[in-house]
């Protein structure tokens, strides 16, 4: 065996390694959010419209409108860290297959991650909109909303381009780059943003045990543990996809 071979070779023991742990770590991050945001305040559910005529006082009113904020943060961050970056990952885990096969499971994975996104933003217009609140009058909701279109643009662009070609071969490979380029940005301010999304949940009428870490469940640390997971799988899930030795080559089938 000659020494690009070995070389070859461990390098992509290396990125298998690396894998399973960001998988693992992917799903830890489910785990912990999924815990967190069925456990504090209120838990994970449906903003609860609220009965006009009803006696209710400002708590209540809080209570209950805001119902949702929670399950608006958890679909966020399975959407647009975990859904995102196994979408992104796909053409590295399944590098050995049909790159149709790759092409398909990216593809419905971002229709996932949509899907869900979509979900999250009507549960934090109908949670704000239960409140009295206006909408969209945070830097964090206007991420967001920028976030989300041009993620629809993204893939709208790619499905296009890749999955249905609708243009030359030629113009592919030249627009590649700047589909990967987008695509990786996209996931960088997607995990800025969810950090900044939790830190609104966290500071926003959080709990008195929070300041002395003495919650009977140990909520503070679990959310705290949140972040760190979901600033560990983005960096873990770059490290995969950027370096150019790990890129998904021709399998021979491809090359005949």
């Amino acid at each position: 065996m000659s020494t690009d071979s070995r070389h070859d070779t461990s390098s992509w023991n290396y990125f298998d390694i690396i894998l399973s742990f960001t998988h693992f770590v992917g799903f830890v991050t489910i785990c912990l959010n999924g815990y967190f945001f069925n456990t504090f305040k209120d838990g994970l559910g449906w903003p609860t419209a609220l009965n006009q005529t009803g006696d209710w006082n400002q708590n209540e009113v809080e209570t209950m409108g805001k119902k949702g904020d929670q399950l608006h943060a958890f679909l966020m961050v399975l959407a647009f860290i975990y859904f995102q970056g196994e979408a992104l990952l796909a053409y590295r885990v399944y590098r050995h297959d049909a790159k149709m096969v790759s092409k398909l499971l990216h593809t419905a994975l971002h229709i996932t991650v949509i899907g869900l996104a979509i979900t999250a933003l009507c549960v934090i217009i109908i949670s704000t909109n239960n409140t009295g609140y206006n909408n969209f009058t945070s830097v964090h909701s206007w991420i967001g909303v920028c976030l989300i279109a041009v993620y629809l643009v993204q893939f709208s662009f790619g499905f296009c381009t890749y999955l249905c070609p609708c243009s030359p071969g030629k113009y592919r490979a030249l627009l590649m780059p700047v589909h990967r380029a987008v695509g990786v940005s996209t996931f960088i301010v997607a995990c800025v943003q969810c950090c900044l999304g939790f830190g609104n949940v966290l500071l926003e009428g959080q709990p008195a045990c929070f300041g002395d870490l003495s919650c009977q469940n140990r909520i503070e640390y679990v959310g705290a543990f949140c972040v760190l997971s979901i600033i560990l799988y983005t960096l873990l899930v770059l490290a995969l996809i950027i370096p150019k030795p790990w890129r998904r080559v021709k399998t021979p089938d491809e090359l005949k």
